[in-house]
């Protein structure tokens, strides 16, 4: 583990970006909401709500998050990886943190991939579990997409005012997905961008920004390549991830369902699949956006949605819904993961001073001082000794081991 990733994810460099992360979204929807709606009518509206509805809305929240880590636990047990599950679980549960921190939501699984070798699991074996899950991921949230344009093209008429993000959100979500199954299926297509990436590369402006990056390109190849086998070669384990992940998708676009008739906007049940597809619909408009969660586009986009969804509701009503949604799944899923990342870090430094305590008194009944270090107290010849705690560990298994050999000879006379 190096001194950069660990300086990355200090406590410090987090808080960092909590608050940078905060404030642009903060500002983002705050702008939105004075600039386009009616205060009033939205503190009307809140007022008013059906909290029934709301308990719902919130339930459903709180299931996405416990669903969300059990394909990572799935793919961790098949790869018969030296974990437990509910320290994988935690892992799987700090994306939500992470993503919502960091443009692109690309914070997840680089924390990820550290959090599993802090706790003995190497990069190569955590690499290819995060990959396979994002494959699967992928997949059920693109399935997703095509049902809600294919089955209510309507959706496309709606938010005509942002037809421009609609065609650059779908197509950078089918189109890196698709280059995706070309990259696991066929290294003759990886070969040929990484050549094309060493072309570019001669070009002398472009030379300091593409080949530095041709390295990681390949390993990304690579890892791509080799996580596609292991779904293969996992076909039983890769269907239930494929059908609990379709089944957590659908959890988590259902809480607009509720978020709706909360407001207690006419939404029957009839109506909860074109909810569903509306929902995915407004999140894959807006998947390109830079800002961390979206910000700018998202809001835009809910709102146009839940205003054709529910016809006839105000401008304003439309924005209260956006509103509740953003701070249950945004800030709301936040708030649980990041209480999940103390948990993890608890348990993390826990086992990180529990392995060393084993290492330095392995070393110390082995005969070999030269790797106790750290937390070491140095004597006038310069020679070091070891913590006390290790020492008592030590003196108390030789007692042991002393006695054990005096009574075995006691009943041998």
């Amino acid at each position: 583990m190096s001194k950069k990733e660990k300086n990355k994810y200090s406590f410090k460099s987090i808080l960092n970006k909590i608050i940078l992360g905060l404030a642009i979204t903060i500002l983002i929807l705050l702008l939105i909401i004075f600039l386009t709606t009616d205060i009033n009518a939205i503190k009307a509206a809140f007022a008013n709500i059906n909290i029934g509805y709301l308990f719902a809305a919130i339930g459903l929240t709180v299931l996405y998050f416990l669903l969300s880590p059990i394909t990572t636990c799935i793919l961790t047990k098949a790869k018969k990886c030296d974990i437990s599950m509910l320290d994988t679980f935690l892992i799987g549960n700090t994306e939500h943190f992470f993503n919502g921190i960091t443009p692109f939501a690309t914070g997840g699984q680089p924390f990820q991939v550290y959090s599993y070798s802090r706790l003995g699991i190497k990069a190569s074996s955590s690499t290819g579990i995060l990959m396979m899950n994002f494959i699967i991921h992928m997949a059920v949230t693109n399935l997703f997409a095509l049902l809600s344009i294919a089955i209510y093209p309507k959706l496309i008429t709606a938010v005509g005012s942002l037809l421009p993000m609609i065609i650059i959100g779908f197509t950078m979500n089918f189109l890196s997905f698709g280059i995706i199954i070309l990259l696991a299926c066929s290294k003759k297509t990886a070969n040929f961008l990484v050549y094309l990436l060493n072309l570019l590369g001669k070009i002398k402006f472009l030379s300091k920004f593409i080949k530095p990056a041709v390295p990681a390109f390949q390993k990304y190849c690579e890892d791509t390549q080799s996580a596609f086998k292991e779904l293969w070669k996992h076909k039983g384990a890769a269907s239930l991830c494929f059908i609990i992940r379709a089944i957590t998708m659908f959890v988590y676009y259902a809480i607009t369902f509720y978020i709706l008739r909360s407001f207690n906007i006419n939404c029957s049940y009839t109506d909860l699949f074109f909810v569903i597809c509306g929902t995915s619909f407004a999140i894959t408009t807006c998947v390109f956006i830079p800002t961390p969660g979206g910000s700018g586009g998202i809001e835009f986009a809910f709102t146009s949605i839940f205003v054709f969804i529910a016809s006839g509701i105000t401008k304003d009503l439309g924005a209260s819904g956006m509103l509740l949604w953003r701070i249950l799944t945004y800030y709301g899923l936040m708030l649980i993961s990041f209480i999940d990342y103390l948990i993890l870090e608890k348990r993390t430094l826990k086992y990180e001073k529990s392995h060393k305590v084993i290492a330095v008194y392995e070393d110390l009944l082995n005969g070999d001082s030269s790797n106790i270090c750290g937390s070491t107290a140095q004597d006038s010849d310069n020679t070091q000794t070891p913590p006390s705690y290790v020492i008592e560990a030590v003196t108390n298994e030789n007692n042991t081991a002393s006695q054990d050999e005096y009574t075995n000879t006691k009943t041998e006379d």
